[in-house]
């Protein structure tokens, strides 16, 4: 079975919110070869970019995005700081990736497919692009705690 994994699976566990449980049991089924698991370099700067704005959100007690970016800008300690989450998601990539996590590329065909899509569900175009790489790869389940994504019909979405 492919399964095309969204931003939000990687966030629930790695921010451990509610849900991760399940998000973990998606996950293990790619790194125990169970599935054939699909991001886009597009879930990844996802979820880089919320680990990013949530630990530095942590280290300066705000959520001003306008103050996280001169911090990471100006100071190397505290982009230090805040780079070690991106780090660790690095590294459990590549783990996901020995184990068969595929990284498969946007192809300006996805973005023409991904507008149809925005017509017909009202998706974001975010979202709309991984449900087209999806079609695309012929992953017939989409992971996503995401609520947007239940309106489509094209995908089973867990969970």
């Amino acid at each position: 079975m492919k399964i095309f994994i969204d931003s939000s699976v990687f966030l629930k566990l790695l921010l451990n919110e509610p849900g991760s449980d399940i998000a973990q049991a998606i996950l293990e089924d790619v790194e125990y070869g169970k599935v054939i698991g699909y991001v886009t370099p597009m879930v990844l700067e996802e979820v880089c970019f919320k680990l990013i704005y949530a630990k530095a959100s942590e280290l300066l007690g705000t959520k001003n995005v306008w103050k996280i970016r001169e911090s990471l800008r100006l100071s190397s300690e505290f982009r230090s700081k805040t780079l070690e989450v991106v780090r660790k998601f690095y590294e459990y990539i590549e783990y996901l990736f020995l184990k068969g996590l595929r990284v498969e590329p946007v192809m300006y065909s996805d973005w023409q497919k991904a507008y149809e899509i925005m017509r017909k569900y009202g998706l974001l175009p975010a979202d709309a692009v991984h449900v087209a790489v999806a079609l695309r790869v012929k992953a017939n389940t989409l992971a996503s705690f995401d609520e947007d994504f239940r309106v489509v019909r094209e995908v089973r979405i867990i969970p």
